[in-house]
């Protein structure tokens, strides 16, 4: 199977369910689909999928034009094979037999993944923006297991008039860099916005959430003092490890599902030991072509940046204790601790 019969045999449908898996906030735009700059984890909604060439086109100065198969390698951070063989697996579609990237493309249409050093600028905020929303505490987010003390502890606020959860974004010196919110308006989530930077009189509270990581200003003490820290994909993950564990809030959120050469710079900041890896569950067999990709992915995204610089550990559920795309904390401290105690050292 040809890398272009595989592109030719994707819905506008199923590519719409690929950038949502792939936290691109994807909405129809006429016939195209627009969505988030994730191919330089930026925010801006200016990559664009063209439905009649099948080929996205990100319309910033940083990326160009892009195969499905390139914008998956640049997200996840893949060579051109696995990025086709990630795709395949998340669409039932053989590839068995296929074990490099010549066999699945012409010689003329390598594209190597070169990583660039990137540089980001993050603006500060004026606290007072935070003062338009209310000390409200959603009981969808005390249904899922966070407590008003923790949500007070982080600064959650709640917007009545636009009906979302608002999320203050701060850098490890405190310093307010952006400001996200949960939707709860279904009509919003239907359409793939269930997170999104919040609006203040026309501005976009927007950050480049890769240059950051999420609750690490808060949960710095204890991190240096455990000399361990844990990634988490959401910023709920951090919240509930925080109000299941208080003395043992030690998480940080990564903003998505790869450590960015950013990130990483943050972590060699800090005065630890162990990086453990608690990403989202997505598989649902252990032992399935979909555990040993995503074992494959933790591997090259997460574990070989942080092996040089600490030891690792990945929380993973071989016991099927945790439902498919479950955080390790969305079935409360007793599973926690349990898939806690039992992760992978390495």
């Amino acid at each position: 199977m040809k890398a272009n019969e595989v592109k030719e045999m994707l819905s506008d449908n199923d590519i719409m369910s690929l950038l949502q898996d792939l936290g691109a906030e994807p909405m129809a735009q006429g016939n195209n689909i627009a969505c988030k700059t994730i191919c330089h984890h930026g925010n801006k909604k200016k990559l664009i999928y063209f439905t009649d060439s099948k080929s996205f086109h990100c319309f910033t100065d940083q990326c160009g034009s892009m195969s499905i198969f390139d914008l998956v390698g640049r997200v996840m951070n893949l060579d051109f094979y696995n990025s086709f063989k990630y795709v395949c697996m998340k669409f039932g579609i053989n590839y068995r037999g296929v074990t490099n990237t010549s066999e699945i493309i012409d010689t003329s249409f390598i594209k190597k993944f070169k990583e660039r050093k990137q540089i980001i600028a993050i603006n500060n905020l004026p606290e007072n923006i935070l003062n338009t929303y209310y000390d409200v505490y959603h009981k969808t987010w005390v249904n899922d297991g966070i407590s008003i003390r923790s949500m007070k502890k982080f600064g959650i606020k709640f917007s009545i008039s636009d009906n979302q959860i608002i999320i203050p974004h701060y850098d490890i010196d405190n310093n307010l860099i952006g400001v996200r919110a949960r939707n709860l308006k279904q009509e919003i989530v239907d359409e793939g916005k269930k997170y999104m930077p919040v609006f203040y009189k026309d501005r976009v509270l927007k950050h480049p959430t890769g240059a950051a990581l999420y609750g690490l200003n808060l949960t710095r003490e204890k991190v240096e003092e455990y000399r361990a820290i844990i990634l988490f994909e959401s910023e709920k993950s951090v919240l509930q490890l925080d109000t299941m564990f208080p003395d043992m809030s030690i998480g940080a959120c990564i903003s998505g599902s790869s450590l960015t050469t950013h990130q990483l710079e943050i972590l060699k900041s800090l005065d630890i030991d162990e990086v453990i890896v608690a990403t989202d569950k997505e598989f649902e067999e252990i032992g399935s072509q979909e555990d040993k990709f995503y074992r494959e992915k933790i591997g090259s995204v997460f574990l070989d940046k942080l092996r040089p610089y600490f030891r690792t550990s990945v929380i993973w559920d071989t016991e099927g204790l945790l439902e498919l795309k479950d955080s390790p904390t969305d079935k409360g401290p007793e599973v926690f601790s349990k898939l806690f105690q039992n992760r992978f050292r390495f």
